[in-house]
């Protein structure tokens, strides 16, 4: 294969590159309609860094899977015993 075969064979693919794109685009995008979206001032949002967050159920509710999985790991291999209690007494201090 010569540099001249390389050549055409590139501004072939290019060629071929630039009617495919938009007849792909024309055929694929439907009826021009797009979906719906969301406001972003009515979205709900988390306050992740809220003084308020030891109100949150959610963070509650992480936080007692994870003691769980603490006190779990401690019955199972005798490790971290100690942090398991002492986060179980805080999570209990949190209601």
């Amino acid at each position: 294969m010569t540099a001249r075969d390389i050549a055409r064979l590139g501004c072939a693919l290019l060629l071929g590159m630039t009617l495919a794109f938009p007849l792909a685009v024309m055929f694929v995008g439907g009826d021009g309609e797009s979906a719906p979206t969301v406001a972003r001032e009515s979205a709900e949002r988390r306050a992740v860094f809220s003084p308020k967050v030891l109100d949150d159920p959610y963070f509650i509710e992480q936080q007692r899977k994870n003691v769980e999985a603490l006190e779990a790991h401690c019955r199972d291999a005798g490790e971290s015993c100690a942090e398991a209690e002492q986060a179980r007494r805080w999570l209990e201090e949190q209601g």
